[in-house]
């Protein structure tokens, strides 16, 4: 399981980032200012900071996750639809394919303006993994006309 782990990282990059942020200010006092030494400090502070909230989050998606528990994927089955399931399965695979082509924009936006490595990859990887809901909503679409 990997909550408990998310919940580890998640508390020693809070306590990271407090020390990192602490640090740099005292490297700063210290009349480092505007030295390599400040910059790779504050590169690690804001790297901290970053992986802080990135756990926070994963740790919420987690909890959601465990709410919309799926059965087993061998359990899956593919069933014979009626017409009214298949237009309700269109409609909705239609209306949210719309959402998914703006999300794909968006993030591709947001990675090209990005200043920061580990953000922009992020912002990629999900771009990806919109057009991945994309190219899934576009199968219902069809298998459903």
């Amino acid at each position: 399981m990997v909550e408990p782990l998310v919940k580890k990282a998640a508390e020693i990059e809070k306590k990271a980032a407090a020390s990192y942020t602490d640090g740099l200010g005292l490297i700063r006092g210290q009349g480092l200012k505007y030295t390599k030494v400040e910059e790779i400090v504050g590169r690690i502070a804001i790297d901290t900071i970053i992986h802080k909230y990135l756990m926070e989050a994963i740790s919420k998606a987690q909890k959601e996750l465990e709410k919309l528990s799926q059965a087993p994927i061998e359990e899956v089955k593919d069933i014979e639809l009626n017409e009214d399931q298949k237009a309700l399965v269109k409609r909705f695979a239609e209306m949210h394919l719309e959402i998914e082509k703006d999300m794909i924009e968006i993030y591709g936006k947001m990675a090209e303006n990005m200043n920061h490595p580990l953000l922009k990859s992020l912002a990629l990887a999900i771009q990806e993994n919109e057009k991945e809901h994309h190219r899934l909503l576009g199968e219902l679409i069809a298998k459903y006309k």
